[in-house]
């Protein structure tokens, strides 16, 4: 297991390792941002177009209004995520330790996921509706938005953190030949989890976009016959 100093400075030790993870996200970013796209893709380009178009295409069949804000926010977080996760597989001292082994990681990644849910909402559908939505008609939704922040976060860390403790438990009895194999079939827990809390998130936002739509359709229905009413009372 981990020495007593390691264990005594893993909060500081979680942010930066999570500050590592935002800054290889963001010079990557600069990076690709740069590169010319070519007209006829190539292997990278094919795949990095894939997986963008996943995204789009969640974001889209939630609010097509709000594709360019949806699908960047659902990317980062899987993409965040996934580095975090591959840390374990850096054989380094301090930086192998991913941060979403440790509760404290995840619970966050879960409150920024169920925040940016609201915020989004606010954002197209005005806060005071995206905050009336939590507490009206029904009360018990804001116990379920907590619901939903320890779903993510325990399953997060339930998955990363007991494979993380396998890892060191094993490296302790033998450091040669079998971690390797561990590392290798780490990668497969790694793309997954990260692939369930993104997925997981977009049917938690496409929940709270699909309520709105419903209220606002039931609006409309009431409306309705007020106006047929008046156009016939007009044509009489």
């Amino acid at each position: 297991m981990e020495s007593h100093a390691v264990q005594e400075y893993m909060p500081y030790i979680i942010i930066f390792n999570f500050a590592i993870v935002a800054s290889i996200l963001i010079i990557f970013g600069l990076i690709v941002s740069r590169v010319k796209l070519k007209e006829v893709p190539g292997g990278i380009q094919n795949f990095a177009e894939f997986v963008l178009d996943w995204f789009v295409k969640q974001a889209r069949d939630m609010n097509p209004k709000a594709v360019t804000v949806i699908a960047p926010f659902l990317a980062c977080l899987f993409l965040f995520i996934l580095l975090s996760n591959l840390l374990m597989i850096l054989p380094l001292p301090i930086v192998k330790i991913p941060p979403t082994s440790y509760y404290s990681g995840p619970l966050a990644l879960s409150l920024i996921a169920v925040s940016g849910i609201v915020v989004i909402s606010g954002v197209f559908k005005g806060f005071f509706r995206a905050i009336l939505h939590l507490i009206w008609p029904n009360p018990l939704q804001l116990i379920s938005e907590f619901g939903h922040a320890l779903s993510l976060s325990l399953r997060l860390f339930g998955n990363i953190g007991g494979e993380f403790i396998v890892l060191v438990l094993i490296m302790e009895i033998a450091p040669f030949g079998i971690p390797l194999i561990i590392h290798g079939l780490g990668l497969i827990p790694a793309f997954i989890q990260a692939f369930v809390f993104t997925l997981l998130t977009s049917s938690f936002m496409a929940g709270a976009v699909h309520a709105e739509k419903e209220g606002e359709e039931k609006q409309e229905k009431i409306r309705k016959p007020k106006t047929v009413g008046k156009k016939a009372m007009v044509e009489g």
